[in-house]
């Protein structure tokens, strides 16, 4: 007897850690800088180099790369920037970790504040979230038929049934770059760029799609500059959107797989070009997306449940095996409105300047066929005031969000695998007076939940006479009464006849009994 078997991939979380550290430096102003008045507007990101991994353990290796725009001392002094770099080095422990693992670190800014000890230096205090994780792809073989009779020459009159297991079959599983080279024009009737203050940029919406032999991106980066004009020492900025796209290469991608992606952005710049006429108006992107890339293949299969021997003695030997299957794909809109007051009643609000807001998932739970999402909203706006020529001003809120939906199945669920990945959409900040602002904005949340679960899959068959006792305690026939839980599987295992014989002798049309039904059964 042989089983037909087939090899399919499945992933499983190994590991998994979280850590938080804070990061504190003081650093000082550099001396082509004019001293620090007030803080006007900071920001910065992590930059992930190099994780060694060991024994139980992984060594971070990284940056938190920092820049500030300030007001500079002195009645005329303006608006001046700056950067620079912190770095880090963090051992974590992951339990069960190998040195062989490959390891997936999500690094995560929670917070960034820069406050003046003097005119001259600077406290840089910040905390990172480190999210370790090791999945493994596992290769698992499940028994799809069975045929040929047994090497000893007897006769395999063997009854089988089948079952159903929905799983997700990985496809693709690789790390990956997007170089992305685009540009943008200052608009006709701003004046061409002088000294840059401040460059920053940030995704402001992505989309992954699985094509044939490919993974395709979209989105849109938003670019934001302060800088003083060319030809005077006035401040000038200009925010705007700028679409991107492009692929990567993935062998064995068809249209319509599972996406399961996460980025981090590596290596960006930001530079001013000159345009046709010689005027430095063209504003340079250079950046690279730091890919990891999963794609799945929803697949079903039948595969060979139970077996038993209607002339001879079976024994199935089983073994439990994990499987990763999709539970839900979800696609959230929650839309917000945040009325800002403006403390400082003395700068008047003339015009917005810039608009940064991060959403910080901090909760997700599963109960009650619900996913309860909470987290923060982390808002800063820089604004122009009609009280002093080129002066900016920043103003922060934090908004708190709890998102509930439906999510059928999950009740009495203990749900571990699922990603979750947020963007911030159709912003708008309106100034309702001079004192108040309101922010509008949509957050986009897609949630993967995916269900692990052990099945009990056939790995042997091993066949053997049937025992002289039983064949002499084999009625030739009976009368059988169907009682509760009863199945025509059930009973013609218990008699070695198989399921259509039972079904011809009692002229069943199909499997379906009751109790109190009368059975004839004839070996």
């Amino acid at each position: 007897m042989e089983l037909l078997k087939k090899n399919i991939h499945t992933e499983r979380i190994k590991a998994k850690a979280l850590l938080q550290i804070p990061l504190e430096e003081d650093i000082n102003v550099s001396d082509t800088k004019p001293d620090v008045a007030r803080i006007i507007h900071c920001s910065g990101r992590v930059k992930t180099d190099e994780i060694k991994m060991g024994m139980n353990k992984i060594w971070v290796k990284g940056r938190l790369v920092f820049q500030a725009l300030y007001q500079a001392e002195g009645a005329s002094a303006g608006i001046a920037g700056m950067d620079g770099e912190l770095p880090f080095m963090e051992e974590i422990y992951l339990d069960k970790m190998e040195g062989q693992d490959r390891v997936i670190c999500k690094a995560r800014l929670d917070d960034l504040r820069v406050h003046i000890i003097n005119s001259r230096k600077l406290s840089i205090q910040a905390v990172i979230s480190f999210e370790p994780k090791v999945e493994e792809t596992v290769s698992e073989e499940i028994c799809t038929e069975l045929e040929g009779v047994d090497t000893s020459g007897m006769e395999s009159g063997l009854e089988y049934r089948k079952k159903k297991l929905d799983y997700l079959e990985t496809v693709v599983k690789k790390r990956d770059l997007l170089r992305i080279h685009e540009e943008t024009k200052l608009p006709a009737g701003m004046p061409d760029i002088g000294a840059t203050l401040w460059k920053s940029m940030d995704i402001a919406q992505i989309s992954f799609r699985a094509v044939d032999e490919k993974l395709a991106v979209n989105g849109e980066m938003s670019i934001f500059i302060v800088y003083r004009e060319d030809n005077s020492d006035k401040i000038n900025w200009y925010e705007t959107t700028v679409p991107f796209s492009g692929s990567v290469e993935c062998q064995n991608s068809r249209e319509g797989m599972l996406a399961d992606v996460s980025y981090d952005i590596g290596h960006e710049e930001i530079s001013v070009r000159d345009d046709t006429d010689g005027e430095p108006r063209i504003i340079g992107i250079e950046a690279a997306l730091e890919l990891e890339i999963k794609l799945y293949e929803k697949e079903q299969e039948q595969v060979v449940a139970d077996v038993y021997g209607v002339s001879c003695e079976v024994n199935a030997v089983t073994d439990s095996r994990g499987f990763r299957n999709l539970l839900s794909e979800m696609n959230i809109e929650e839309k917000l409105v945040k009325a800002i007051k403006i403390e400082d009643t003395e700068n008047k609000v003339l015009q917005i300047c810039h608009c940064d807001s991060h959403a910080l998932i901090e909760d997700v739970a599963f109960e009650n066929n619900e996913i309860r999402i909470t987290g923060t909203i982390e808002l800063k706006l820089l604004y122009a005031s009609n009280t002093e020529e080129s002066m900016i001003y920043p103003v922060s809120e934090s908004i708190p969000f709890e998102i509930t939906r439906e999510l059928e199945g999950t009740n009495d669920m203990d749900i571990e695998q699922y990603t979750v990945s947020e963007q911030i959409t159709q912003q708008t900040v309106s100034i309702k007076d001079s004192e108040q602002l309101e922010w509008r904005g949509t957050l986009n949340i897609r949630v993967l939940v995916y269900d692990s679960k052990n099945e009990a899959i056939l790995t042997d068959l091993k066949l053997s006479p049937i025992p002289v006792e039983v064949l002499e305690g084999l009625p030739g026939f009976a009368i059988y009464y169907v009682k509760n839980g009863d199945s025509l599987w059930q009973i013609g295992k218990k008699y070695y006849v198989s399921v259509e014989r039972i079904k011809e002798i009692n002229n069943l049309t199909d499997d379906v009994i009751h109790p109190g039904d009368r059975l004839l059964i004839v070996k």
